[in-house]
């Protein structure tokens, strides 16, 4: 065998020529195909979501904790060493858990409770250049709290930190890793917030989980166990306040005025992904709760959703519906009763499950690999045609045979990239 490589920059170098012994050989014949391309194992390591979210967490500990750090692992502490992340790894894969217990295999030793009103929201993970490399979303449905993943190729060591709906930002002690996997981080959640069928008497728990908490937050961030109510004399009512248009037996729910106003004039909730956590601007969750407060739809959304809805059936037996924002700078917002005609009325009953999360589909529109890609492609065209831009079409030349540019494609050619 003799290996090859090109080099955008420097050109073709040749290996040394291996001899391969008869032991070492397979019993397949040529497997025609690029074995790697730009997809989704070649995505950056500082991921958009996870860098959001993690500014998203820090305003959290500063509103609710009035610090600005997490808090660092106490053994002398009942509280800390029930809430310190430790991560265990087993090969090349780590698994985070929340509480000494966890870990001592001592029964005495304290353990993170999951209940409505306590539980554990978020983990995430840091490797040595305090770059995210895992990242869960949790609820109070997700018992015990926990994130395996697979330890990505360059991590000499690791830290866990989690994030609790009552007591904040805790980090565990760093970790070091021994052996890591091949693969690279990627951006997607190792879990999001379940498609939680789960009923009791006849409400979903998750729904009421999302109620329970944006009210715990409102509580400890704005000091007011209430929602926000309408004033269309405040700019920041007015942006904050969700809306419901009904379109047959379908309910909408937008955040701002100008989401059903049609006046361009009119604030709309904005979207604003940043690491830093003064400017991080989302809505969290929006749902909405029937003439007998049942939360009958819910989404939760995350900093790289770029329009907050919500949309739903109506369930069969409503009369009413009001909605609810919850945005993580400004806290939770109801909008006003709209009575629904039973000509609008679905007859199905309500969906259990979050419509949205952020997982994959929340991938930035600049796909890194499309990104660099185009940038060696203008390297050759440099290089090649001694020319630093495009050819522009030109209809009087080169005998009638053009060719003009294409829409992003996962089917051209062997380099299939998954994150359009």
């Amino acid at each position: 065998l003799t290996a090859y490589s090109y080099c955008m920059q420097h050109g073709l170098f040749e290996g040394s020529v291996v001899t391969v012994a008869a032991g070492n050989v397979g019993s397949g014949s040529v497997v025609c195909g690029v074995t790697h391309c730009g997809g989704k194992r070649t995505l950056p390591v500082t991921c958009p979501y996870f860098v959001s979210r993690r500014a998203d967490v820090l305003l959290v500990q500063e509103s609710q904790q009035l610090v600005t750090s997490p808090f660092t692992p106490d053994t002398t502490s009942e509280l800390s060493m029930k809430h310190t992340p430790y991560i265990t790894v087993t090969g090349t894969s780590a698994t985070v858990t929340v509480g000494l217990g966890t870990v001592s295999g001592n029964a005495n030793d304290p353990i993170h409770p999951t209940a409505n009103d306590h539980f554990i929201e978020n983990i995430f993970v840091v490797d040595q250049n305090d770059a995210v490399i895992a990242m869960s979303e949790l609820s109070a449905t997700t018992s015990p709290p926990s994130l395996t993943f697979d330890i990505p190729i360059g991590t000499n060591s690791m830290r866990a930190y989690i994030l609790c709906n009552n007591h904040g930002l805790f980090q565990g002690n760093v970790v070091d890793v021994a052996k890591t996997s091949y693969t690279r981080p990627e951006c997607e959640l190792a879990r999001c917030l379940p498609d939680d069928t789960g009923v009791v008497g006849g409400r979903c728990v998750l729904f009421d989980v999302i109620d329970t908490d944006s009210l715990v937050q409102q509580l400890l961030m704005h000091g007011t166990s209430s929602p926000f109510t309408p004033d269309a004399t405040s700019e920041l009512s007015m942006k904050h306040t969700p809306y419901i248009t009904v379109t047959g037996t379908i309910a909408r729910v937008t955040v701002g005025l100008g989401t059903v106003s049609g006046n361009p004039a009119d604030p709309i909730h904005p979207t604003t992904a940043s690491t830093d956590p003064t400017l991080v601007h989302y809505i969290r969750f929006i749902y909405v709760k029937d003439q007998d407060g049942v939360v009958v739809a819910a989404v939760s959304l995350t900093p790289l959703s770029a329009l907050p809805y919500l949309e739903f059936e109506i369930p069969a037996g409503t009369t009413t519906l009001t909605a609810y924002s919850y945005c993580m700078q400004h806290g939770l917002f109801e909008g006003s009763v709209v009575t629904v005609a039973s000509k609008n009325v679905g007859s199905g009953s309500v969906v259990c499950g979050v419509t949205h999360c952020g997982g994959k589909r929340t991938l930035p529109v600049t796909c890194p690999y499309f990104v660099s890609r185009r940038a060696d492609v203008l390297l050759v065209q440099e290089s090649q045609q001694l020319v630093t831009s495009p050819f522009t079409p030109d209809t009087t030349k080169g005998g009638g045979r053009f060719l003009f540019p294409v829409r992003c494609s996962t089917q051209l050619g062997p380099m299939r990239s998954t994150n359009t």
